[in-house]
């Protein structure tokens, strides 16, 4: 630890300790009176709680919150019975009781009733009262007024300052806040929200808000802990602006998210967990902020708003056909904002949020539609910006992020198009706490399905076994050596040891050729080549060099539904297995994984892998070769022959009249006559006339 940090944590247990003996422990209250304080606020607040938009006329009935059974939707578990009264420290779906303590005395990733402190989180997210709130403000119905009201007293009954789970983590609080706030602002009007329930909820906030600004995760949790903290103190002090505490929530919070933006983002726009859900997350909370700011005039360096554009950049290109994203590392199945869209598996109202920010076309292009979150955060402006903007599909069909470590590349934008994601990256920021151990695996989506997959998340807490599998390395398309892991697991949410990864990309059309390896094995290096060929399938060359002899596992997870076809050697061993993949947090279900297995010196083993959407219509032909240490393949798709071999370094093979020299070479025939040739690096393809030319010439 610096001494910076050091200092910080003795503060902080100076501070815990005070709050437990209650010593000089004081909450600041709320403007008075509360309501009225609301209403003139409104202005400061996002452009949509004004008023009703006929964009949205289908959504005026709509209930989030059956007011009957009291259901609410929650992750992936369905509907849950939340009982009356609510109790809020029960786990609706277990129905185990978090017992009421001092906030600091919990430790929720080792509990010893095995319970998820995920489930009783996301439940007190209150994300279900902002859309309990909006319906009463398209429809006038005071009965989603006062469902609301009534939700919020009866959490504080049960939960003090600072005594239950509910205070235990910040970013939690953080994100109820954000809820609290939007639920008030849109309940303004509403004859429900009386005086003394507005300063009652609004004094809970502040005491929850003041709770964050002293204990913030600026060491514990210095990722989107940190930023969903300041993002909840950076819009409660541009609302409550004229209060002391307010100015220096708004003071802390801008400098965080200004100074996490350079830390937490690379400059190719991947957020630095090296998780696309959570990359949502973060952007998600820096949308909030920026488009908050922009209301209020509030100025944020350019370099903020340029990390930003990038992070939506990525996020356009790693969307999938369908509008999906692939959960590559941790999902938790949550949002920051959830006032329509409930998780990230789509965030398509991001881009729309961002095509009006950045007047983007190719942003709108990919978000398919105006959705109704950009009209309550940009208001009716921002949806006319929208409309204005001209849609155009992104010129680019492929994004190489080295920083990031992920080449993403694509038929085409179109919804038959296909789609893969190659993840050579190691595990990120902050000990790899929500990145998984599957480095140099390729996820396929294609012919309108997710043909390779990668796992998922399932759960954090209360099943370790079942969070070890899903972050393994044998849970991704990948290959394990010696049956472990590329990392050492330290936890929940560490790992104590590195990968080390490097890659570099070539685009010849119509090729683009991704290299990359890793030392996650040392000293066993994994290098696997993708070789990307239009008009849309895949080539995965692995290669192995390193001392002694080992086990080798080739790892394909493709579903149930569909299984490959296989051309390996005698010595292979290969195995269709069961396996399990997490379609968001809370489900898992049963999937094939393939395993071809065999054994041997590194510098022996070699595989081929070939990805091709069943639309391409191709025909796969395994060649005879006479170098035993060699592989060669054909590839027919309408007129079209392709080839490719993989040889061992210096190697030369000669196929059908044509000289194949180098490691990777791919050659492209029409009616038998080569047209493209590619080779990596060092390499070359010689056709038949070619050798017979360059004979007469010696």
């Amino acid at each position: 630890m610096t001494p910076r940090e050091i200092a910080h944590r003795i503060r902080e247990k100076g501070s815990i300790t005070r709050e437990r003996l209650n010593i000089a422990t004081r909450w600041p209250r709320a403007p008075q009176p509360f309501k009225q304080y609301l209403a003139r606020a409104r202005t400061r607040f996002y452009r949509g709680v004004s008023g009703f938009s006929p964009d949205f006329a289908e959504i005026q009935s709509r209930e989030t919150l059956n007011a009957e059974n009291r259901a609410v939707e929650l992750l992936n578990l369905g509907p849950v019975q939340l009982g009356s009264p609510i109790d809020w420290n029960r786990d609706p779906v277990t129905g185990k009781v978090w017992e009421r303590r001092f906030w600091a005395d919990y430790d929720l990733e080792n509990d010893p009733a095995g319970r998820d402190s995920k489930i009783i989180h996301e439940l007190n997210r209150h994300q279900h009262l902002p859309r309990l709130a909006n319906a009463f403000l398209l429809t006038g119905n005071e009965h989603f007024a006062s469902q609301a009201i009534a939700h919020i007293e009866s959490w504080i009954d049960q939960n003090p300052a600072g005594q239950g789970v509910q205070w235990h983590s910040s970013l939690e609080i953080a994100i109820r806040s954000i809820s609290w706030l939007w639920t008030l602002f849109m309940l303004a009007p509403s004859r429900s929200l009386d005086e003394r329930a507005a300063q009652r909820a609004g004094d809970s906030l502040f005491a929850q808000l003041e709770h964050v600004y002293r204990h913030l995760s600026a060491y514990s949790s210095p990722n989107t802990h940190l930023i969903g903290e300041a993002t909840a103190l950076f819009i409660a002090g541009l609302m409550f602006e004229e209060c002391r505490c307010a100015k220096a929530w708004l003071a802390r919070a801008t400098g965080i998210l200004i100074t996490e933006s350079e830390k937490q983002i690379f400059d190719d726009g991947v957020y630095g967990e090296r998780s696309t859900y959570y990359h949502c997350y973060a952007l998600d909370f820096y949308l909030q902020a920026l488009i908050l700011a922009q209301v209020n005039r509030v100025a944020f360096p350019r370099a903020v708003w340029n990390r930003v554009e990038k992070m939506l950049e990525f996020l356009m290109h790693v969307t999938r056909p369908d509008g999906t994203i692939p959960l590559l590392g941790d999902d938790d199945g949550g949002r920051a904002l959830a006032l329509n869209q409930r998780t990230y598996r789509g965030f398509l109202d991001a881009l729309s949020n961002g095509a009006v920010l950045f007047r983007r076309g190719d942003f709108k292009h990919q978000s398919a539609k105006l959705w109704e979150e950009t009209y309550w955060l940009l208001g009716e402006q921002g949806c006319s910006t929208y409309h204005s903007i001209e849609s155009k599909a992104p010129r680019e069909t492929s994004l190489f992020c080295a920083r990031g470590g992920y080449a993403v590349q694509r038929s085409g934008w179109g919804e038959r198009d296909s789609h893969a994601i190659f993840d050579f990256g190691g595990l990120g920021l902050f000990n790899g706490g929500h990145a998984h151990a599957g480095c140099l695996s390729v996820s396929l989506f294609a012919d309108g399905r997710e043909r390779l997959a990668d796992p998922g998340t399932f759960v954090y807490n209360g099943a370790p076994a079942w969070r070890s599998y899903f972050r393994s390395t044998r849970a991704h398309n990948t290959v394990a050596i010696d049956g472990r892991d590329q990392a050492q697991a330290g936890g929940t949410f560490r790992w104590n040891s590195k990968i080390a990864s490097r890659a570099a990309r070539r685009a010849e059309p119509p090729v683009e050729y991704i290299e990359a390896e890793h030392e996650g094995y040392s000293p066993v290096i994994h290098r696997r080549r993708v070789l990307y060929a239009e008009p849309g399938y895949w080539i995965a060359a692995d290669d192995f060099r390193g001392p002694g002899a080992h086990t080798f596992e080739f790892l394909f997870q493709p579903g149930e539904d569909f299984m490959p076809v296989v051309h390996a050697s005698p010595e292979a061993k290969i195995a269709a297995e069961s396996g399990w993949c997490s379609r968001g947090y809370g489900h898992k279900e049963a999937i094939h994984t393939l395993r071809a297995k065999c054994s041997g010196a590194p510098e022996a083993v070699r595989a081929v892998s070939l990805l091709i959407p069943s639309g391409l219509k191709a025909v796969v032909e395994r060649l005879r070769i006479e170098k035993k240490d060699a592989i060669a393949c054909s590839i027919q798709h309408g007129i079209y022959r392709d080839i490719a071999v993989l040889l061992p370094p210096g190697g030369e093979a000669d196929i059908e009249g044509i000289r194949f020299r180098g490691e990777l070479c791919w050659a492209r025939l029409e009616a038998g006559v080569v047209r493209h040739v590619f080779t990596s690096e060092g390499g070359e393809v010689i056709p038949e006339e070619a050798i017979c030319a360059r004979s007469a010439a010696s």
